[in-house]
């Protein structure tokens, strides 16, 4: 064998032996939604949600409200600050959006 023949079989063995570490490496799930906020009332004569963000928000983000078992997902369309249409909103902003679902005081909003 040569010392070449030699340098890539070590090689090979050191590309097999990393594959190995990875696969068995823990694989954490890529984020998929952000918490920003939570519901502070529902009003369901006119179907919309007051939301106390933590987070930022715009039109056109997708959210998601409730837990895993009981969540409703929705994309905003438009939303308002003290009955102003805004295109977005921060952290400490109470927002009111209208919704398609009836959702509980205290669930959490997530961005999706």
């Amino acid at each position: 064998m040569k010392h070449s023949d030699l340098d890539n079989a070590m090689d090979v063995m050191n590309s097999i032996e990393e594959r190995e570490q990875y696969s068995r490496a823990p694989r954490q799930p890529a984020p998929s939604k952000v918490l920003i906020g939570s519901v502070e009332g529902f009003f369901s004569k006119i179907n919309v949600v007051a939301i106390k963000l933590s987070g930022d928000l715009k039109v056109g983000d997708l959210i998601e409200i409730g837990d895993e078992e009981s969540s409703v997902k929705q994309r905003i369309s438009s939303m308002q600050i003290d009955r102003h249409d805004v295109q977005s909103a921060s952290a400490g902003d109470s927002v009111g959006i209208k919704l398609n679902y009836k959702v509980s005081e205290g669930s959490s909003v997530y961005r999706v």
